[in-house]
């Protein structure tokens, strides 16, 4: 009897941990869309689909005590961790070939985040879909309890959704604020950026890294927004060569620019995208981005 309950408690836990895991996957997309502005790409999209819905399965499935709420959780978690998985192989191998470029733009290769050096995006997708697909099989093997039975409990669902709703609007309001305050204070690095020179970058032109390295990181940094040609593409990033702002403005503040980001509702933004900030790449470093300026300059700008 002691065995059973113990059993119960363990199935019970592993269906609350499934449901953290699905709502903490899915604030913290939202979040890296929303409020970082990062652009998802096409395998990114599949993940949510996949994802999304399970943070309102298991939340109904625990709350009606539903014996087969693992049969119906499975196949989603099992499909988003094989998606996730090979997400993250085409972004830190070359198993499956060169990079290509997804139907909406942005290569499914692009690495929004890297921290440590090897947690991606896709790795924590993955991750979350693990815990879950773990969770969800240590619940169907688990005693589950009759419907006379008071567990699972049922509050716990309501304290985990609430919990984080609550955390992912904090953070999602400092973000805002921060947001706001590097946009009011853009336009006075601007000015000052233009008191003193028209084009002249943050060190002098013979100190500024060869355009070479430019090429190279405006492929892998900025191309997948702005196009290869620097034209621009619709809906993701503008062109350089109708860009007034680059026109008009040194590159001291267009480096302050990439480093603040970008409102979609900012007047020179013409795209209705956020420009996360550092393009996404807090990775480079002000020489580096200074290289990709020079080179936009150099082939885009001054046809």
């Amino acid at each position: 009897m002691e065995s059973s309950a113990s059993a119960n408690r363990m199935g019970s836990w592993a269906l609350y941990g499934a449901l953290l895991a699905a709502w903490t996957a899915m604030l913290g997309s939202l979040y890296f869309s929303e409020v970082r502005g990062y652009v998802p790409c096409t395998l990114c999209w599949y993940q949510r689909i996949l994802m999304y819905p399970l943070a309102g399965l298991i939340a109904f499935g625990i709350l009606r005590r539903d014996r087969h709420l693992p049969l119906l959780v499975l196949p989603f978690s099992l499909l988003g961790q094989g998606v996730s998985t090979y997400h993250y192989l085409i972004q830190k191998t070359t198993i499956f070939g060169a990079p290509t470029a997804c139907a909406a733009g942005v290569p499914c290769t692009t690495v929004w985040i890297n921290w440590l050096g090897f947690i991606t995006i896709p790795l924590l997708a993955m991750i979350a879909f693990l815990l879950i697909t773990i969770a969800m099989i240590t619940a169907y093997y688990s005693n589950q309890p009759d419907e006379e039975s008071e567990t699972p409990l049922r509050w716990p669902v309501v304290a985990v959704i609430a919990g984080a709703l609550l955390l992912y609007g904090g953070v999602y309001a400092q973000a805002q604020a921060a947001k706001e305050a590097k946009a009011a204070a853009l336009p006075v690095t601007v000015l000052a950026g233009t008191e003193h020179a028209e084009h002249n970058p943050v060190e002098p032109a013979a100190a500024s890294p060869a355009l070479e390295e430019g090429k190279t990181l405006y492929a892998q940094a900025c191309a997948a927004c702005h196009g290869a040609d620097g034209a621009g593409i619709a809906t993701l990033g503008n062109g350089f060569d109708t860009s007034a702002f680059m026109a008009e403005s040194d590159d001291t503040a267009v480096l302050a620019m990439v480093r603040a980001g970008r409102e979609p509702g900012a007047v020179e933004n013409t795209s209705g995208v956020a420009m996360p900030a550092s393009g996404g790449r807090p990775d480079l470093t002000d020489q580096q981005l200074a290289a990709i300026i020079g080179y936009i300059r150099s082939e885009f700008t001054q046809k």
